[in-house]
């Protein structure tokens, strides 16, 4: 077997990326994380080596690609092990901010712009997330699930854009963009939240597996589906707080399309790092657990009364 040439461009660089991504999986843990979900991590951590493991039919070995296997292999483990503790609770706020970030991405992404109707669909998909931010027509459970695929979908689109592919290489060494340590580290960061999404939308396949019943699989789907509608929340804020942030997030996004003030090499792992911090932290809205307590506490003290 040959061993490819191609290292990465500084052994630092893939250190600083591999710590984003750890920095990110115990971000998401926060507040919830056990001794049992350390240890899992850390299994996690030893599984990805796997990554490091030649193909069978593979006669040239790149240690850059392989190297890159390895973060995929951990974000795939992380994702089966806490698909119930990090699957993420939306609402039509936080929904409304990456549907505006998901089309900034686009009007930058040549395939998308130089293909109108593709264009034009985009526009109106995400028009209907903006819509029922202000009309909340989310109530029912078929609407829940279609935003909640609606949101993976915005986000295995940033993945896919020019902006991630060319900054993931670049860290693996395969083309000459510099990159800041701090860039660096988010990139690492936004790279296992993309990835455990995205593999959360490739579930969602009806695909049954080698020792699957196709009825079977549409049955694991649907549970799914469920799952999703019920970190959906419908919860409705005041009017103006909605019209504020869509203002306030479209003219940042517009500002920086038209100056260019922040690479968007930079801006689009700051924002994708920031925004489930900012979506923990419950500045989008009422914060989840009071809303959905709130029934049980007060059958709690009425059947206290009785």
């Amino acid at each position: 077997m040959l061993i490819s040439r191609q290292f990465p461009m500084n052994s630092q660089v893939i250190v600083l990326f591999y710590a984003g991504i750890l920095a990110q999986a115990v971000f998401l843990l926060l507040g919830q994380m056990t001794l049992k979900d350390a240890g899992l991590v850390l299994a996690c951590c030893a599984g990805s080596a796997l990554g490091l493991i030649p193909g069978k039919h593979e006669h040239n070995y790149s240690l850059s690609f392989h190297l890159f296997l390895v973060a995929c292999a951990f974000a795939i483990g992380y994702a089966f092990c806490f698909k119930k503790k990090i699957l993420q609770h939306i609402d039509k706020e936080i929904l409304l901010v990456w549907t505006l970030v998901g089309l900034y991405v686009a009007l930058q992404t040549p395939f998308i712009v130089s293909h109108p109707q593709l264009l034009i669909l985009l526009l109106g998909l995400g028009l209907i997330a903006v819509i029922n931010a202000f009309a909340g027509f989310d109530k029912a459970y078929g609407w829940q699930v279609y935003f909640y695929i609606w949101f993976l979908c915005v986000l295995v689109g940033i993945a896919a854009s020019q902006f991630a592919f060319s900054t993931v290489s670049s860290i693996f060494g395969h083309n000459a963009v510099s990159l800041s340590p701090f860039t660096v580290f988010l990139v690492g960061m936004s790279f296992l939240y993309l990835a455990v999404n995205f593999w959360y939308l490739i579930e969602l396949i009806p695909v049954p597996d080698k020792h699957q019943t196709f009825s079977d699989r549409l049955e694991q789907v649907e549970e799914d589906l469920e799952k999703l509608a019920e970190e959906y929340d419908v919860e409705q804020v005041a009017f103006w707080k909605t019209a504020l942030l869509l203002i306030l997030t479209a003219s940042l996004l517009a500002a920086n399309y038209l100056g260019h003030f922040v690479s968007d090499t930079l801006l689009i792992p700051i924002l994708i790092a920031a925004l489930p911090a900012l979506d923990r932290l419950k500045l989008f809205g009422q914060p989840a657990a009071a809303t959905a307590n709130a029934p049980d506490d007060a059958l709690t003290d009425g059947e206290a009364s009785q």
